[in-house]
């Protein structure tokens, strides 16, 4: 079974869409057996733009730190990160690649490319000739399978029942 590094934007999504705390707390729930099955995890640079919040997610996340969840960046992976900023420094405009360098989005797609794992991301790929950095199109640059939220639940067998 793969190994998902999840995206900033997957725990916003879901605590402001279908997953909220108050309307599906299985999910979160669902997301520490998956940390502790060693299906899922993320970057500690995630855990950064999370925990500077003030809101529910905010406390969440604060309440993982050292659970698994968010994992620091060994040399392997800052060995990648520097690739990918090489990369994206050379591809796109200054001002898009250092934007997407600020953010946890180049760490997540480095620790996956170090665990052999899969990037969760609503992020869609845009067209080559693009001027934004996008995670899939970084990913596919550097051969780092991607996917969606919803795939990654079907494919972890996903379910919130009330029964």
């Amino acid at each position: 079974m793969p190994r998902y590094c999840l995206d900033t934007n997957v725990f916003i999504q879901a605590k402001n869409g279908p997953y909220g705390f108050d309307i599906v707390p299985a999910f979160w729930e669902w997301l520490d057996q998956q940390v502790t099955a060693g299906n899922i995890f993320s970057s500690t640079t995630v855990c950064g733009e999370l925990a500077d919040g003030e809101d529910e997610l905010a406390e969440w996340v604060r309440e993982r730190r050292g659970s698994g969840l968010f994992i620091e960046p060994d040399t392997i992976v800052q060995r990648h990160f520097r690739d990918i900023a090489n990369h994206v420094q050379q591809t796109y405009p200054t001002h898009q690649s250092q934007e997407f360098l600020s953010r946890a989005d180049p760490w997540v797609i480095s620790h996956a490319k170090a665990e052999n794992a899969t990037v969760v991301t609503h992020e869609t790929a845009v067209p080559t000739n693009s001027s934004k950095v996008k995670i899939p199109n970084v990913c596919n640059h550097f051969n780092v399978e991607y996917t969606n939220p919803y795939l990654m639940l079907r494919d972890l067998n996903a379910r919130f029942s009330l029964i």
